[in-house]
């Protein structure tokens, strides 16, 4: 066993010193504060083991050490750790928004596929939501920045997320960590190793991660009978608070080692409780359904209703109709390789997933106190009345609102799951002319989903039952059954030409069926929702190709062209378009002064075709191709180790984004659009420092660091408010710049009793800053805030 184990949490480098330097078996640990020079990362970036310098691809590499240090057990923990990777969610926990190089990935509907693709030891994850996964032991996770459709295929034409779990070594070990912290957070993890049981080598771990919410829910207590819609629904209790989460997740890796071949299976299991953030209100939105809107708003007085406007910053408590969101997740893979000889390898790579979210309500329209009833509505509805006729019905006790009686202008109930298999087979060829990687790929998954929607609609005595309005607006019982089936063949080729300079090429070809079944259980589906069986088959060849200049050992340059496809599909009975991107980048890697200093810069151009975009129209949600847009910008990722024990680092991306077409509700808005969630500017500095070992062991480590976003629009097209006396909806529209500051200062690898242990103290967003991360125009203009400061304590022991 390593005679010293770092201690989970304890420990920092910068992103890329951080990231494993080898394979962890053939690792020797380093005393605390040697480090004088950045060692070789390897990464996987181009589906086989190599040197992170010598790979022509924008990639970041965080490694497990890193990941400890700044308590990242998901892909939400990303955000602003590589260049150009921003990342939101979209008021669910479970749903998050991936922007890489401007372009963003994440919506609500299993009808429509990421752009940012997401890969879990290979494996590719078919749907955004769920795709926030919790894991107990991570090895290291790359993000790789740049259309990578050759070879991680379909869905990935900003970039991909590729996550690797920790590997078993064969050997007993035990590391165990638990911390506690305000907003009564608790986590613990503990991961075990067994000692080798002939060709077997088994890993064990689990996590327990929880925070409480952060905002007070006035409706705690309350709940809504759906049942009368949906039957397996039933009664849904709110929260009591807003933003909590409850996570447990565990993991198995098993290696077996027969000679030439060697099998690696992994399971991993995730069970999150938690609430979306807390919805709040900033106006009216001036639509059609906006006009009507607008007069109930400004009732409320009236009738003891609480609308969750808030324009002053974040709100401490909100009267939400929302309730617990459970989801499960989990996975299996099997990954066979054989090494037939010294430059031929055959992998294969055989996985099946699932997926579950149990029925929920999610108070998107922020409104979950409004009061008001059929009849009042009635009045406002009515053609013809008159102003006394409209005042008198409003106004009737007969017609006020009872105790429980209240009214959603958006109201969203829904169940999904999703099954998916893959298959892939992988031959890898390497030998002093070539390195070939060639395969091919299948894809099936099944994602059904029930959704009860309610626009405008009162619920008396707490449960929803048919209004006037839904054939207006679609509202009802939709049901949907997605089967999608995907199958490719790929290859590349690099050739070496010279000991300095290669050419690489590659091709894949890709065919995607898709099926959509669209039921109404009750309720109208009218208008363009399209009840109906709906199939559309999609065909597209993506290519790569590079050019690479070694002049020095510690120098590398290359050129790359590149294409990217996202799939088309079937959102609410309208077919979109696939997306396609052709991508132009140059870039160098270096190292220099006895490899002291470390410099990795990229720029590329974007041209997109048929862009797909989400909006919202009269409350509901519609996938669309927006039309053309242009996307260039610049990378660059800095690593110096300037004394003994001292790392420092940053990272700053500059994207620069143009829509040439862009089509919303059939009108050309190029000239005002802009791509939300997206900042232009993003930015990372951080310093590391681990003193010289004390005498009787251990030592000091302290950590420092900062991620910088330029400001960010949360809709495409400016907005407007009708309601007299407030301010512009468009002051709320755009998040202004901002800064997380992260920090953490401990004793590290404590030599007690036999083992190593390590204490430390931790904040994140020092500076309490309370930013907007997302936005709904949903009849009301909504958004979410973030989490304010967090800290803690944290004690870890490895033996």
């Amino acid at each position: 066993m390593r005679g010293s184990i770092l201690a989970l949490g304890a420990i920092g480098f910068a992103p890329a010193a951080w990231a494993n330097e080898a394979p962890a078996e053939d690792q020797q640990a380093s005393p605390a504060g040697s480090q004088t020079s950045i060692q070789e990362i390897i990464v996987t970036a181009q589906r086989r083991e190599e040197s992170l310098q010598k790979v022509p691809v924008a990639v970041t590499a965080i490694g497990s050490e890193q990941l400890e240090a700044l308590r990242v057990n998901s892909v939400r923990n990303l955000a602003g750790l590589a260049p150009s990777l921003q990342l939101n969610t979209q008021g669910q926990q479970s749903n998050p928004t991936i922007i890489i190089r401007g372009v963003s990935s994440g919506t609500s509907s299993n009808s429509v596929d990421p752009k940012v693709g997401i890969y879990i030891d290979g494996v590719y994850i078919g749907r955004a939501v769920g795709s926030l996964l919790d894991f107990s032991d991570i090895q290291r996770i790359e993000v790789l920045r740049g259309p990578q459709g050759t070879l991680f295929g379909r869905n990935a034409t900003s970039g991909a997320i590729s996550v690797v779990t920790a590997k078993p070594k064969g050997e007993w070990g035990v590391r165990a960590t638990g911390s506690y912290g305000n907003y009564d957070a608790w986590r613990g993890k503990v991961s075990l190793d067994l000692p080798q049981i002939g060709p077997f080598f088994i890993k064990l771990s689990y996590l327990h991660d929880q925070i409480a919410g952060d905002v007070a829910n006035t409706q705690a207590g309350r709940s809504l009978n759906i049942a009368l819609r949906a039957p397996e629904f039933g009664t849904q209790r709110y929260v009591d608070r807003l933003g909590y989460r409850n996570v447990d997740a565990g993991q198995v890796a098993i290696h077996a080692d027969f000679g030439n071949l060697t099998a690696d299976y992994r399971f991993d299991y995730t069970d999150s409780n938690a609430s979306g953030r807390a919805m709040q209100s900033f106006g009216v939105i001036p639509d059609a359904s906006g006009q009507l809107l607008a007069p109930i708003i400004g009732l409320q007085s009236f009738f003891g209703g609480q609308t969750n406007l808030g324009v002053n910053g974040p709100l401490n408590s909100v009267a939400a109709a929302t309730s617990n969101e459970h989801t499960v997740t989990q996975g299996h893979s099997l990954t066979l390789t054989l090494q037939a000889n010294d430059n031929f390898t055959v992998k294969s790579i055989t996985a099946y997933r699932k997926f579950r979210q149990d029925p929920v309500v999610f108070d998107l329209g922020a409104a979950g106190g409004l009061r008001f009833t059929f009849n009042q509505l009635g009045a406002l509805i009515t053609p013809g009345l008159t102003p006394q006729q409209i005042q008198g019905a409003l106004f009737n006790p007969a017609s006020a609102p009872g105790a429980n009686d209240y009214f959603f202008p958006l109201l969203s109930a829904r169940a999904t799951n999703q099954s998916q298999f893959s298959q892939e087979l992988q031959f890898q060829v390497t030998n002093d002319k070539f390195d070939l990687t060639a395969g091919v790929f299948y894809f099936h998954e099944r994602s059904p989903g029930t959704e009860v929607l309610s626009i405008l609609a009162p619920t008396p005595s707490a449960t929803i039952v048919p209004s006037p309005l839904d054939a207006a607006f679609g509202s009802g019982i939709t049901r949907t059954v997605g089967v999608n089936d995907s199958m490719a063949g790929y290859g590349q080729l690099t050739w070496h030409v010279t000991d300095t300079f290669d050419i690489t090429a590659g091709l894949r070809g890709t065919i995607d069926d898709r099926e959509l079944d669209i039921g109404v259980i009750s309720g109208a589906q009218g208008g363009s929702l399209g009840v109906g069986k709906y199939k559309a088959e999609y065909k597209k060849l993506t290519y790569t190709g590079i050019a690479t200049w070694r002049p020095t050992d510690q120098t590398m340059i290359f050129a790359k062209i590149a294409t990217g496809y996202v799939s088309g599909g079937i959102l609410s009975g309208i077919p979109y378009r696939p997306e396609s991107l052709k991508s132009y980048e140059v870039g160098a890697k270096t190292q220099f002064l006895d490899n002291k200093v470390r410099l990795n810069v990229s720029a590329y151009y974007n041209d997109y075709t048929d862009l797909q975009t989400q909006n919202f129209i009269n409350g509901r949600q519609f996938f669309d191709n927006a039309g053309k847009a242009k996307i260039k910008g610049f990378e660059a990722e800095l690593d110096i180790v300037p004394v003994q024990g001292l790392t420092l680092s940053g990272s700053a991306s500059y994207t620069h984004f143009d829509y040439d077409t862009f089509i919303l509700n059939g009108q050309e808005v190029a000239a005002f659009a802009r791509p939300t969630y997206f900042s232009p500017w993003t930015g990372r500095a951080a310093a590391v420092y681990n003193s010289p070992e004390f005498k009787g062991g251990g030592h000091v480590m302290a950590l420092l660091e900062g991620r910088y976003r330029s400001s960010y629009f949360l809709t495409s097209t400016p907005l407007r408010n009708i309601m007299t006396g407030q301010p512009a909806l468009e002051n709320f529209n755009k998040q202004p710049s901002y800064w997380l500051l992260n920090g953490r200062l401990g004793l590290a690898e404590m030599p007690i009793g036999g083992a190593s242990v390590s204490i430390s103290a931790f904040g994140e967003n020092l500076l309490n800053e309370r930013y907007i991360s997302f936005g709904a125009p949903v009849l009301l203009f909504t958004g979410t805030f973030e989490r304010g400061r967090t800290y803690g304590v944290e004690a870890s022991i490895a033996f």
